[in-house]
């Protein structure tokens, strides 16, 4: 199988590893500007090549994983599903949902698959507790609270957060898509909201002008999940807590601790497997190649990363 990756930051470059490791992979091109990138993968890999403009790719891939800036997912995809090429699209989908119909025609019209990348629904800790919620272990459901925050300043490794899509609306960034996983999870345990109400702010003294600070109110059937996302903990916070007539859920994933409580119930759990984050990018990446090469639906469809920014939105 040939894969296209186009772009080499932080995010592609994790993708380009798992896909050379990958057995089933034949050829890696990139597609980037980066200059760097050539030298973080050595030369002496005779599966990777890299090239410097989406336009000169040829149309014999048989998928592409997008993972450049927010902003330019939507064209990048556009230009790729006219090849022909199935789609695995870096969360989010987008910023805004403009070019979004027209991606849903493309991908009927040429009949491709487009997986978003939402890699926490991988992660045996949400499965786990998707698993409880849909079994009725807590009972009806009451109330769940989401959290996640981080300091941006802190959040990147030898980058200066003011040059950071992060820092800049018009390029996609912003707290609300930064961490709309949790938005995303959140569908993915309990379905879909009836009605919501949103709150995003640039409040603090950062150097960026998108938002850093979200809050959203989510009311399903009889049921409310609140989310909070932040730019702003020095502390880094990921975490969720559920609230049912039997007892409750609550789930760390900075911290990796996960606990039940109901009246027959108590079990506590900490690290191992259910925490395994690095391998939640490799498990998106072989489902995604796997319902390409069945031709059935993807795991995480492009309707579920619409829905996400609709909810953020």
């Amino acid at each position: 199988m040939k894969v296209l990756v186009v772009g080499c930051g932080s995010i592609g470059r994790r993708h380009i590893t798992n896909l050379l490791a990958n057995r089933s992979i034949r050829k890696v091109t990139v597609c980037t500007k980066v200059k760097g990138c050539r030298d973080i993968f050595g030369r002496n890999s005779g599966k990777l090549e890299f090239i410097s403009d989406i336009d000169s790719a040829g149309d014999d891939f048989e998928l592409a994983v997008i993972s450049n800036e927010t902003y330019k997912h939507i064209p990048t995809a556009l230009k790729l599903a006219k090849k022909k090429i199935n789609l695995f699209i870096e969360k989010p989908l987008s910023y805004k949902l403009n070019g979004v119909d027209a991606l849903i025609k493309a991908r009927d019209k040429y009949r491709i698959k487009v997986f978003v990348g939402y890699n926490l629904r991988f992660l045996g800790a949400i499965k786990l507790l998707k698993k409880y919620v849909s079994s009725g272990a807590i009972g009806k459901l009451y109330f769940s609270r989401i959290e996640c925050g981080q300091y941006l300043p802190l959040w990147r490794n030898n980058i200066d957060y003011n040059d950071s899509y992060s820092a800049f609306k018009e390029k996609g960034g912003g707290v609300s898509l930064d961490l709309s996983h949790e938005v995303d999870y959140m569908r993915f345990i309990f379905g879909d909201p009836v009605s919501w109400k949103i709150a995003k702010l640039k409040i603090s003294g950062l150097k960026i002008n998108s938002d850093d600070l979200f809050e959203g109110i989510y009311c399903f059937n009889k049921f409310i999940c609140s989310v909070h996302l932040d730019y702003l903990k020095k502390e880094k916070t990921r975490c969720i807590f559920i609230y049912g007539s039997k007892g409750y859920i609550r789930c760390d994933i900075v911290n990796k601790t996960f606990e039940i409580e109901t009246d027959s119930l108590f079990r506590r759990l900490k690290g191992g497997a259910l925490f395994d984050i690095d391998k939640t990018y490799a498990d998106e990446m072989d489902s995604f190649i796997s319902s390409v090469r069945r031709s059935i639906r993807p795991a995480i469809p492009l309707d579920d990363g619409i829905k996400a920014i609709k909810l953020i939105n």
